[in-house]
């Protein structure tokens, strides 16, 4: 999520000097959807074991979303699978899947996962909407359902979920009402952001939003990426990404609290920075205190893990949690 009131009004501020052009409402998506493109991973940097790269797309109410895929084609029967549900900010492949040596996904494919990640209504290679409250928290969590329907379909092992920032509060709500093998909630939100409007985002704004901890190597083709791949952004000058209103509402009263924890059954394991001011500490702790099924862990960094030295770290925890976890339902 935007780092807190006083990073958001800069960004908000910076957005303003935009060209009025970069605030073009979106027009209708058409209704078919794009073909699966099925890509080779290249060869000079494999992961621990032969993978695949393959986005398809599934269908949430009236909207078509990106959901990518790393999998081992030699795989039978199909391992357990893992949804990963992205921020506020960039799309879920920029966040989870930038290259091989930089993957999360990759990560739960070395542990034996066949992983996914999911570009939310509004963000990334998904559809445009229409409605205002694109991204919001009812609409976010169907999204998540859509998506674990299509991937339970072929894994009857089940399907664990992880979520980042507002992707956390989205997954955990989703859990609450339906069956999931294991949670895993990274640096979610606590903190209200009552901002009703959309944010638009440009390379540079972007960038400053990543922090000092993110490489420039790693910041630039993340940025690269989200800006390539997000279908709304080639209608913007300069090309920007869009934090969706609904998003904004939504974390008015975050919604992710120690009694919804407490009512969840499945594997729960709470990842956060040990410098992350928005998932102090604190709050770890309290959320934790809901139950026994409940695990804590600190890695290196801030609230940006997901692009941060400390993210390898987190994604092999995050991995070696879902491999000892097992594949029961809860």
């Amino acid at each position: 999520m935007l780092h807190g009131a006083r990073s958001l009004a800069a960004l908000l501020a910076l957005a303003a000097l935009l060209p009025a052009a970069a605030w073009a409402r979106r027009t209708a998506p058409s209704p078919t959807p794009p073909p699966p493109t099925p890509t080779p991973v290249p060869a000079a940097t494999p992961l621990l074991r032969p993978s695949t790269v393959r986005d398809t797309h599934v269908a949430s109410g009236e909207l078509w979303l990106r959901l990518r895929e790393r999998l081992d084609p030699a795989a039978t029967p199909p391992p357990a699978a893992v949804l990963f549900v992205h921020g506020s900010v960039f799309p879920g492949v920029p966040t989870f899947d930038r290259d091989n040596a930089d993957s999360w996904l990759g990560a739960a494919l070395a542990k034996g996962l066949d992983p996914f990640a999911l570009d939310l209504d509004g963000y990334g290679e998904s559809m445009p909407p229409l409605a205002r409250d694109v991204a919001s928290l009812p609409r976010a969590v169907g999204d998540v359902a859509a998506a674990v329907a299509a991937i339970a379909a072929s894994h009857p092992r089940g399907v664990a979920l992880v979520g980042y920032d507002y992707g956390a509060d989205i997954a955990a709500l989703y859990a609450a009402t339906h069956p999931v093998t294991a949670l895993v909630l990274v640096a979610p939100l606590l903190q209200p952001d009552p901002i009703e409007s959309e944010t638009v985002l440009t390379a540079p704004m972007l960038r400053s939003w990543l922090g000092e901890e993110v490489s420039e190597a790693v910041a630039q083709r993340a940025i690269a990426m989200a800006l390539l791949g997000t279908r709304d952004a080639g209608r913007r000058e300069p090309a920007a990404l869009v934090v969706p209103a609904g998003v904004f509402a939504s974390t008015a009263q975050p919604p992710l609290t120690p009694n919804l924890v407490a009512s969840l059954s499945m594997p729960t394991l709470l990842v956060r920075g040990r410098l992350d001011a928005i998932f102090d500490g604190d709050a770890a702790h309290a959320l934790a205190n809901g139950g026994a099924h409940v695990t804590v862990i600190e890695v290196p960094g801030d609230h940006r893990l997901p692009w941060e030295p400390g993210g390898a770290e987190a994604a092999r925890r995050i991995a070696d949690f879902l491999s000892a976890t097992g594949t029961k339902v809860h």
